[in-house]
């Protein structure tokens, strides 16, 4: 017994390692099943406000913290009015999108206003485990719009 204790700490000596715990049979972390939320197309069937809304999506990251996922390459917002149809993809090179497999981000759509808060046009729920699945149409409504998302969730 002591003869294996004595080559684990010497092993481990050589190697570097800070910890025995490779050695000593301790139990090491699962590795993380990574996906993506890979955004598809946004569709307004009502604006909340007058002539248009100004549109942006956000997603809640791993963190709490709010990104703006849409539009992309730097353009603040789109803008929607009743049967319009956005492509969303080119928020999809943003880096909060990617998620565990076991895990759950918010997609929040908002409306931005010049004066005052911005109005929340909706939010919905997206999981890890809905990785494989079709395409995933959300319905999204808040301050008068109603609004669909369409995504889907892929392996990585």
């Amino acid at each position: 017994m002591r003869k294996n204790r004595s080559v684990r700490i010497a092993t481990a000596a050589l190697l570097g390692l800070g910890s025995l715990g490779v050695f000593a049979g301790t139990a090491q972390a699962e590795p993380i099943d990574y996906v993506k939320i890979e955004l598809i197309q946004l569709t307004c069937h009502q604006q909340s406000e007058g002539d248009h809304d100004e549109a942006y999506l956000n997603i809640t990251d791993a963190n709490g913290n709010q990104v703006k996922v849409w539009p992309g390459n730097g353009i603040t917002y789109q803008t929607m009015g009743t049967n319009y149809v956005r492509s969303l993809t080119d928020g999809n090179g943003n880096a909060a999108l990617v998620l565990g497999r076991e895990q759950a981000r918010t997609l929040t759509l908002w409306d931005k206003d010049t004066f005052g808060g911005d109005d929340k046009l909706g939010a919905t729920l997206v999981t890890g485990s809905e990785v494989g699945s079709e395409i995933q149409y959300r319905s999204l409504e808040g301050s008068g719009g109603v609004y669909t998302i369409a995504y889907r969730v892929i392996d990585i």
